[in-house]
């Protein structure tokens, strides 16, 4: 009895001394500029984030393109499994917060044979239940320092699921420039080539007549062959883009191609684009905010595993 007394006042006395939370882990400690300037005025400051900033361009089959690639692109649909697991793991480490109860029961059928013994044959039946608790005491702040670690890797999955779509949308949006551009260099070049073809049979005409001279039929032709040669590189861009979408929106190039066969101008971007100051527009980036809450995660497993050198507290019973 003195022993469980003693034992008690030792855990009461130790409390005070080991409850307090763990401290805040301080990370990048580096001294920044106070402030920053920028004196052209060409510019304006940061504006709020727009998650639909490709709708500025104000073009309906880009609108669309984005679309289907959000819908069907492999690596968004893996960045959502990832958020649906880091949930999960969530979900999980939370229930450590809660008692984990256990239920076992069986049904037993003895004989005992009469042939053995001079007692008679006997059949015995019974059945038994037992309901048992386990409860963790967060005293130390284990289980704690382990959800926090889950909800920064939450967290840092949904910011990898918006650096993706960032990323997915910005090159999607790239490569649909990139190809009405060299559309648009198409048709100037084949009307070059049709206006150049012209001065080429006007020059041998006057040449015909004698007005000039074979020189200058020559310098007609090769200013002609050279825009003309100029067009097969700019078709094997076209379908180096129009594959690139293919892959980006899971379509075969095919399909891309019947998308795209509708010319169109280059599309303009209508709104203004905000510079701000440097460490806003880091701020803004999603592979950032994943890479803090990563750092976070990573401080709250270290205080976890600090915790764990303490000894644990568990409240057992049960019933049956």
């Amino acid at each position: 009895m003195h022993i469980r007394t003693w034992c008690y006042a030792v855990l009461c006395l130790s409390l005070p001394i080991t409850l307090p939370a763990q401290k805040e882990h301080k990370y990048l400690d580096h001294a920044l500029p106070e402030a920053w300037q920028e004196n052209d005025s060409d510019f304006q400051q940061t504006l709020p984030v727009d998650d639909q900033w490709w709708k500025n361009f104000n073009d309906p089959t880009l609108d669309s393109l984005i679309e289907v690639a959000v819908k069907q692109n492999y690596s968004v649909l893996m960045a959502a499994d990832r958020i649906a697991m880091a949930k999960a793991n969530l979900r999980i480490q939370q229930g450590s917060y809660s008692p984990t109860l256990g239920l076992a029961a069986g049904w037993t059928r003895q004989q005992s044979s009469g042939h053995t013994s001079s007692l008679p044959q006997t059949t015995t039946q019974y059945g038994d239940a037992a309901l048992s608790m386990n409860w963790e005491i967060d005293v130390f702040g284990s289980i704690r320092n382990r959800v926090k670690a889950q909800k920064e890797n939450f967290a840092a999955s949904k910011e990898d699921y918006n650096a993706v779509m960032v990323s997915l949308c910005a090159q999607v949006a790239s490569a649909y420039i990139n190809l009405r551009e060299l559309q648009q260099e198409v048709e100037v070049v084949k009307k070059n080539c049709l206006s150049q073809q012209a001065v080429v049979k006007i020059t041998e005409k006057r040449y015909e007549t004698g007005l000039v001279s074979k020189l200058d039929v020559a310098q007609a032709l090769s200013v002609y062959y050279d825009t003309k040669a100029s067009l097969p590189m700019l078709e094997a861009g076209i379908i180096q883009y129009t594959n690139a979408l293919g892959v980006l929106m899971g379509l075969y190039p095919w399909d891309v191609r019947e998308i795209m066969e509708t010319r169109k101008p280059l599309p303009e971007y209508i709104e203004t684009i905000g510079i701000g100051i440097p460490a806003n527009l880091l701020l803004r980036r999603p592979d950032i905010r994943a890479a803090e809450r990563l750092v976070n995660a990573r401080a709250a497993s270290l205080g976890a595993s600090k915790s764990d050198w303490w000894p644990k507290v568990f409240v057992k019973g049960s019933v049956g």
